[in-house]
């Protein structure tokens, strides 16, 4: 009897050990990351992508505009994104400003024209969106207020004012409990980082890396197409890659919207 009770015991094990590593696990508290955003359609060259993110194992959000014009090719490319484990946002049906468009026709024709048909589309093509970017980075109190009522996190954006490093960006920079109770997160562009544009930026978003790591911050990038030449704003793969490899390097998770808190 008593080596028959040894034996049902050890054939429990590993049923007792798997409810107490996956069933019954919380999720592991953010501490410190980046995140990676990219805003508009480039599907195909985000798509492309998927390679060199898992290569390093990093995660990004891609915030998709005018999805009711995607072709069902580029819908399932954003589907073998969001399957690799990135988030796929919402940009708006038409890419109209906030509050251009709210001072124009109002609340309810903004949702009505710019927003509830996007998420509707996106929705039935399963790709339900809960975070949204603003576009051209336009927003305020009151469209943070409307819109958080359809999606649990949004992006803004901010430029780098002259003489300024990324570093000192304070606004780009959130502690984890800022996350779920901050509605809009302010990112900074890093389109053309490493070029004749922009070249110290891929040193500047190191350093900015460094602080995030050394501070236990969450600092938020954006960019659009990931591409050599274009077209339209981008970054070029080999900037992404020096990027990452950084954030890998120095143990920064890259984070994406859906890894989020909420409240």
């Amino acid at each position: 009897m008593k080596r028959l009770l040894i034996i049902i015991a050890v054939l429990a094990l590993p049923t007792l050990f798997n409810g107490v590593s996956h069933a019954d696990a919380s999720p592991i508290p953010i501490q410190s990351g980046v995140l990676l955003t990219f805003d508009d359609h480039a599907i195909e060259q985000w798509a492309q992508q998927i390679p060199l993110f898992k290569k390093y194992k990093a995660k990004a959000t891609f915030f998709v505009d005018r999805f009711h014009t995607l072709s069902p090719e580029k819908i399932q490319q954003l589907h073998a994104l969001n399957k690799a484990g990135h988030a796929i946002g919402c940009h708006g049906v038409a890419h109209r400003k906030a509050v251009d468009t709210i001072q124009k026709v109002g609340t309810e024709e903004y949702l009505k024209i710019e927003i509830t048909p996007a998420v509707q589309a996106m929705t039935e093509a399963g790709l339900t969106p809960t975070s949204f970017a603003y576009p051209s980075s336009q927003r305020n109190v009151e469209s943070d207020t409307l819109l958080t009522n359809t999606f649990n996190h949004l992006r803004g954006g901010t430029g780098l004012p002259k003489d300024t490093q990324i570093v000192t960006l304070d606004k780009i920079f959130y502690t984890p409990d800022q996350l779920a109770n901050t509605p809009c997160l302010i990112g900074t562009g890093i389109d053309y980082a490493g070029s004749e544009k922009r070249p110290d930026y891929i040193e500047q978003i190191k350093t900015a890396l460094d602080r995030a790591k050394a501070q236990g911050e969450i600092v938020v990038f954006y960019a659009h197409g990931i591409s050599e030449n274009g077209p339209g704003h981008h970054i070029t793969p080999k900037a992404l890659e020096a990027i990452l490899a950084h954030a890998q390097a120095i143990r920064l998770p890259t984070l994406s919207y859906d890894d989020l808190p909420t409240k």
